[in-house]
């Protein structure tokens, strides 16, 4: 046997794998369909509705995999992972969509006729089917995990994102506050109280607030304590007593 017939034959021994492996797949994930079914026919309405959509939009992503099957110049230039991609989702779905059933047909017309398969009897080596079915499936399982692992970081940058616009706009707040002992911001008390109180009174008020520049969270707290207030007002009234002792002698 020649080098080229050695690897011809190991292209359709892996080819005929492939194939099986996308059957056996396909076929689990038409069992998964079967299970949506059942579970959009038991759901409450509102339940219902909603997963009908999810299955729906997951059929009209099938059918847009499997649109160019038809097409001669896909098989022209179609290698056996395109096909078996394509032979996979046919199988998932051909119980579900009759668009799904024509292509499938189709499948098996061209892989009998253009490479000598029998899709539905691939005649490939057992063992070798389970391995790669097994890899397959692993392989789809990091994938989800990914995808699932994707998902969450986007939520936390969502929240992430949300917390710091949230800290901005709190800083732009703050500093949008014009300062306590400021032109600005006796000019707004001013206008705050235009109109309210006879003029005596208003005027009152703002030459109050003039003379004191203090914002009334720092003069709280800067407010002496109760007891340092006493024992500075004892320490006057002894000094007074004793300095009116001193006159009086």
């Amino acid at each position: 046997m020649s080098e080229a017939d050695g690897m011809e034959d190991a292209v359709d021994g892996a080819m005929r794998t492939g194939l099986m492996v996308a059957s056996r797949i396909g076929e689990q994930l038409a069992r998964m369909r079967e299970q949506e079914q059942r579970t959009i026919a038991a759901a409450e309405e509102q339940r219902a509705r909603e997963l009908q959509e999810r299955f729906d939009a997951q059929r009209a992503a099938a059918r847009a995999q499997l649109a160019p099957v038809s097409r001669e110049d896909w098989w022209d230039k179609a290698t056996p992972e395109m096909i078996e991609r394509v032979h996979e989702t046919a199988t998932a779905w051909k119980d579900y969509d009759p668009a799904a059933a024509q292509t499938a047909e189709k499948i098996g017309e061209q892989v009998q006729s253009r490479y000598g398969i029998d899709v539905n009897n691939t005649g490939a080596d057992e063992a070798s089917v389970s391995e790669a079915l097994a890899r397959a499936q692993q392989a789809r399982l990091e994938t989800e995990n990914e995808r699932t692992k994707g998902a969450a970081a986007r939520t936390d940058e969502v929240v992430a994102g949300a917390a710091v616009a949230g800290a901005n706009r709190q800083d732009r707040a703050d500093r949008s506050e014009p300062a306590w002992d400021t032109a600005e911001r006796r000019q707004q008390l001013a206008e705050s109280l235009e109109g309210k109180g006879d003029r005596e009174a208003v005027n009152s008020r703002l030459l109050a607030d003039k003379h004191q520049g203090t914002h009334p969270a720092a003069a709280v707290a800067q407010k002496p304590s109760l007891a340092k207030t006493s024992k500075m007002a004892k320490q006057g009234a002894k000094g007074r007593t004793l300095e009116r002792g001193g006159l009086e002698r």
